[in-house]
């Protein structure tokens, strides 16, 4: 599928502000399974703007704004072709053996230990031991890890932050795309399976029942020999099929927010988000 993607960020100060300094992950991956035709970033007040690939493959742009305002736009607009199939499925001969033999785990060292975001508190390791050994067969147990996330959790905005831990979201069963994905990746690096944060976009189609597609959304990656890298979003419950676009991969979601920066002045901004993606398939 093609999309047209619009992400405005605007932040809004009661006082003028000076010297702040921004970096933005808005510019979508080219892989395998996408590729973006057309990307472009407009900031107000006019800057310059920096870009370059962080250590995972990323692209990244800062930019400064040093003099005084009191707003700050950043306007991403985008286009990009999805090529995964509309409803892919995993293969069940995918067992731990082919994980242990596969030359690429010694590189992937960053996904399959703690992170920022991502603990192994008691809570974590409570679900974890109740969804059982996932040995015989990685990718039915990825599904189900997936799935029983999807049941357990409530989708609510106001139960947790930016800021909220794995163990967090876990006690309390709630959360948004961001906790939801951060528990799955915890889940797989406990059970020693490559897992990473992926950051994009869902599109929603004419239904509007998908959540997360209002804004930038969030689901995991988990590490699957022969395949290769497998999403799935828990706060959807589906395997990533060509209705999402891959914006950035990390960690967790420390090193791909969409927007983060400091400033110097005497109060606190007002942020808003809004976000379009559109489907130019077949028009």
């Amino acid at each position: 599928m093609e999309f047209t993607i619009a992400h405005e960020t605007t932040y809004r100060y009661p006082q003028r502000v000076h010297e702040s300094y921004t970096v933005v992950h808005l510019q979508p991956r080219s892989d395998t399974h996408q590729y973006f035709t057309k990307f472009d970033l407009t900031i107000v007040p006019r800057t310059r703007v920096f870009s370059y690939h962080d250590r995972f493959g990323n692209m990244t742009h800062h930019f400064a704004v040093l003099p005084d305002h009191d707003v700050l736009s950043i306007v991403a607009r985008s286009s990009v072709v999805t090529t995964l199939p509309a409803e892919p499925s995993i293969p069940r001969d995918l067992d731990r053996a082919n994980l242990v033999s596969d030359p690429l785990v010694e590189t992937l060292y960053d996904f399959l230990h703690p992170s920022p975001y991502i603990e192994f508190g008691p809570a974590l390791r409570r679900f974890a031991e109740d969804l059982g050994d996932p040995n015989g067969d990685l990718g039915g147990w990825y599904l189900r890890a997936g799935h029983a996330i999807n049941q357990k959790f409530t989708y609510d905005r106001s139960a947790t932050s930016v800021h909220t831990t794995v163990d967090e979201s876990v006690k309390r069963c709630a959360g948004v795309c961001q906790d939801f994905a951060h528990v799955l990746i915890a889940l797989c690096r406990y059970r020693k399976i490559p897992a990473r944060y992926v950051s994009g976009y869902i599109f929603s189609g004419q239904e509007g029942s998908v959540l997360g597609a209002e804004a930038s959304h969030a689901w995991c990656e988990a590490f699957l020999p022969p395949i290769g890298w497998v999403g799935f979003d828990p706060t959807n419950d589906t395997l990533i099929n060509d209705r999402f676009a891959k914006i950035a991969v990390g960690r967790d979601y420390r090193d791909v927010s969409p927007v983060r920066g400091v400033f110097k002045g005497p109060t606190a901004g007002q942020m808003s988000v809004n976000v379009a993606m559109d489907s130019i398939t077949n028009q």
